[in-house]
């Protein structure tokens, strides 16, 4: 059997300790879990135990969850006290008997563009890997609401958009699956960047992607212009190459059916 030492690669070996030093880590620390077998195996344990404690053994608890969005935005320099409630602070309970029903933070920060690549720059920093669609952009001509119905030339975001909310969702990962997001989309009950949010918010649920049970999703909640598309046909979606351990981020024609992608949706 390989040694874990000969399946690390050096691009997983540096992110390990660039993560590793981004949370307190430091030599002397590394030196104490090289040093003593005891610490190494309380290290490895209480990884075990904080896997154990996974809703439905991918989700983070609500707690976990604010918690860590509380986190990000102070290491990207947002004020946590310009966000305002939309709905009550009270996050709803995870579904018992649907383990593909999520409990969300949904955000906006000040643009739907931040919002977009926060929520997306937050998601890869939990991945092993990442790829995105050079065409996938999220500047205001590339990148709009669903419920955005102005004229192309418009500049910004419409007044759909609300900057700096928070709001608990329930997102139903699992419905549509192989179905067009034109067919069963609508600007109502379909998510866009709280997918996004999702797979931030809940790393070990993209990582379990398995394409039978667990599926890729879109993001009908947005659209956008990338080559081959056309005007505003473009749906974008999140993928995961299961070989490789890569969170993918791309778009597609809004009319063409997937059956590796759900078109979730939200949920009560």
């Amino acid at each position: 059997m390989a040694s874990l030492a000969s399946e690390v690669s050096v691009t997983q070996s540096s992110e390990f300790f660039s993560r590793f030093g981004r949370f307190g880590g430091s030599m002397a620390k590394l030196q104490k879990l090289l040093n003593n077998d005891e610490f190494m195996e309380q290290w490895v344990k209480q990884l075990e135990e904080s896997e154990s404690r996974l809703v439905h053994g991918v989700f983070n608890t609500a707690e976990a969850v604010l918690a860590a969005f509380k986190a990000r935005c102070t290491a990207q320099g947002i004020d946590f006290g310009k966000f305002s409630w939309v709905g009550s602070e009270q996050a709803p309970d995870f579904n018992p008997n649907d383990p593909e029903t999520v409990v969300v933070l949904d955000a906006t920060l000040d643009t739907l563009q931040n919002t977009f690549e926060f929520a997306w720059t937050w998601t890869v920093e939990g991945q092993d890997d990442r790829w995105r669609n050079e065409g996938m952009l999220s500047d205001a001509k590339k990148l709009r609401l669903l419920s955005d119905d102005r004229k192309d030339e418009a500049e910004g975001d419409g007044t759909k958009f609300k900057p700096y909310t928070l709001c608990w969702v329930r997102i139903k990962l699992d419905v549509n699956v192989g179905e067009k997001p034109i067919d069963v989309r609508n600007s109502k009950s379909s998510p866009g960047c709280a997918l996004l949010f999702m797979s931030a918010e809940h790393p070990a649920r993209i990582r379990a992607t398995d394409h039978k049970k667990r599926f890729e999703f879109w993001l009908p909640g947005l659209k956008c212009t990338v080559p081959g598309t056309g005007r505003w046909g473009g749906v974008p979606c999140v993928g995961f190459r299961c070989v490789c351990r890569q969170v993918r981020l791309s778009s597609c024609w809004g009319g063409n059916p997937n059956a590796s992608l759900a078109v979730p949706s939200f949920w009560e």
